[in-house]
């Protein structure tokens, strides 16, 4: 009785396959190049939380790794334990794309992408934007979790923690809204990066769509 509720407590658990945090790091010059319409790659890693350590459970992890490893530029895939099960880590490439005819080298189910703002108030102050996106290849990334199990549906939708490092002396300006900046809270924020920022965009509205800023780089 005891397994079948960890295994239970496992699929509920991954159920959305939503991750605790999606961290990347991108540079200013990783901004203008793809906007210049070149393919830039960017580090991220990601945690997620299981219930449950046992031999079942962790086989199902793996089985889970495969399908990862053939869609995400992937570096690593660690699993340690915690109070609660397991915590599993990854760490990888993410492509920063500009524009939507952007062609990929992979199969990437998430990408950064960069638009124009189609917004008309903030198009003149803010004329990019930037978010976690999903891809065409989205679709088939959730259908292969599908196969090993009914109940296991990737959540598009990933809280993300952004780190814009400014190295090369750009003029950058954000603008965006119910964000986490070294620990406070802001409805909606805007302001010059003079060296670096981190933008933390987890919960609430988040749940529901994918975390957005707006920028004006030059």
């Amino acid at each position: 009785m005891l397994k079948k509720l960890i295994c239970v407590g496992f699929l509920f658990a991954l159920v959305g396959c939503k991750a605790e945090i999606v961290e990347t790091k991108v540079k200013t010059s990783d901004l203008k190049k793809s906007i210049a319409g070149k393919l830039v790659s960017v580090p991220f890693s990601a945690v997620l939380s299981v219930l449950g350590d046992d031999a079942e459970v962790r086989t199902q992890v793996k089985r889970y790794e495969g399908i990862i490893e053939n869609y995400v530029d992937l570096e690593d895939f660690e699993i340690s334990k915690s109070m609660m099960g397991m915590e599993i880590k990854i760490t990888g490439n993410l492509p920063l794309v500009s524009g939507d005819k952007t062609k990929l080298d992979g199969k990437d189910p998430w990408v950064l992408r960069i638009r124009k703002t189609a917004n008309r108030t903030l198009q003149k102050p803010y004329p990019f934007r930037v978010a976690l996106e999903t891809t065409d290849h989205f679709a088939s990334f959730k259908s292969e979790f599908s196969k090993l199990n009914m109940l296991m549906t990737p959540d598009p939708y990933q809280p993300l923690l952004i780190k814009i490092r400014n190295r090369d002396k750009s003029k950058l300006r954000v603008f965006t809204g119910s964000v986490e900046i070294q620990g406070k809270h802001h409805s909606i924020y805007e302001g010059e990066v003079a060296k670096r920022i981190s933008l933390k965009m987890k919960g609430g509205v988040y749940e529901h769509t994918e975390p957005l800023i707006f920028f004006n780089i030059q």
